[in-house]
């Protein structure tokens, strides 16, 4: 495996407190907030099955195994290559390990039914997405599913979120994301948007405005394109992909 750039191990072994102070802070409501949008963005794509054997990987500070957890979810385990954050996902019981996960998984003869990486592709240059995204389809079982969060080339403030860390070195739009997962082998790609999560009067009042602000886009897109090109128009997109020579139905 080729070394790590000079920069990604510095910001890696300081993530939390550069990047993400916030992981040190919030409770418990914060967390069921958080996780109630992340399930309800997910409907429908995790397994049905309890007991599935789960992999998030670039886990941080553990906060959707922890979801994963308090929704009945027995077998999760995590990887992150941030010391920090790995000592928070500890704090909280959960089983993680302290790894870079091409190494771990290239070490690792498991194979799982739901490997996640959210927020994590848009760190490779794109002489090293393919192959990481073939490690993660070699590692899942007959009928294992891929599920992706990454920043969104289509919003508007893409290229906010394009450069709001220093590691990132690359981001997708819905056509570029489901282009390269087909090169690297996986079919029956889904692509959904990350809008506001409802659960009060204000977030309410945030999802509405939201509405008004996709229609904006998408007229945008329509008057110029004679498309919507896709109407994911959030700053993160999510994908769930299913390996190609599987028939997961």
């Amino acid at each position: 495996m080729p070394m790590e750039p000079k920069y990604r191990n510095e910001l890696y072994q300081n993530y939390v407190s550069v990047q993400t102070p916030d992981w040190l802070e919030g409770g418990s409501r914060e967390f069921a907030v958080w996780a109630g949008g992340v399930l309800k963005h997910l409907r429908g794509w995790l397994p049905a099955d309890k007991s599935a054997k789960c992999l998030d990987l670039g886990c941080g500070s553990g906060r959707f195994l922890q979801t994963l957890r308090a929704a009945g979810y027995c077998n999760i385990h995590g990887v992150d290559l941030g010391p920090q954050a790995i000592e928070i996902a500890r704090s909280k019981g959960l089983d993680v390990t302290h790894a870079d996960f091409r190494e771990y998984l290239h070490n690792s003869p498991g194979r799982f039914d739901l490997i996640t990486a959210f927020d994590v592709i848009e760190h490779f240059a794109k002489d090293e997405l393919l192959d990481v995204l073939r490690l993660f389809r070699d590692h899942l079982k007959p009928g294992g599913r891929l599920i992706l969060q990454t920043p969104n080339a289509l919003s508007p403030w893409g290229l906010s979120y394009r450069y709001h860390d220093l590691t990132h070195e690359w981001i997708f739009d819905p056509h570029c994301l489901i282009a390269a997962l087909a090169l690297a082998g996986f079919a029956q790609q889904q692509v959904r948007e990350v809008p506001p999560y409802v659960h009060g009067f204000k977030s309410g009042v945030r999802w509405l405005l939201w509405k008004l602000i996709w229609g904006g886009c998408a007229v945008w897109n329509l008057a110029e394109t004679g498309s919507t090109q896709g109407g994911i128009y959030t700053r993160n997109l999510l994908c769930i992909s299913f390996r190609q020579d599987d028939d997961p139905r």
